[in-house]
């Protein structure tokens, strides 16, 4: 496991292009691990490194508060 990796709690918000907003229902310890997600009250098994290289991200980017 890389070192720049964090660990991600259970409840992080993230965001789908196609399911909107959702959270995680468990935490992601490792890269390689499959994800409980719930997007509007569906819960989806998701890869761990689709949440930390695009849903949290699209999440963070479009709640930045940076201007």
């Amino acid at each position: 496991m890389s070192d720049e990796f964090k660990v991600i709690p259970p409840t992080t918000k993230v965001l789908c292009p196609e399911r909107g907003e959702g959270w995680t229902l468990t935490g992601i310890t490792g890269i390689d691990e499959h994800t409980s997600v719930m997007f509007s009250g569906v819960r989806y098994t998701i890869p761990a490194k689709k949440i930390v290289e695009e849903l949290l991200p699209n999440y963070l980017k479009q709640n930045s508060t940076n201007g």
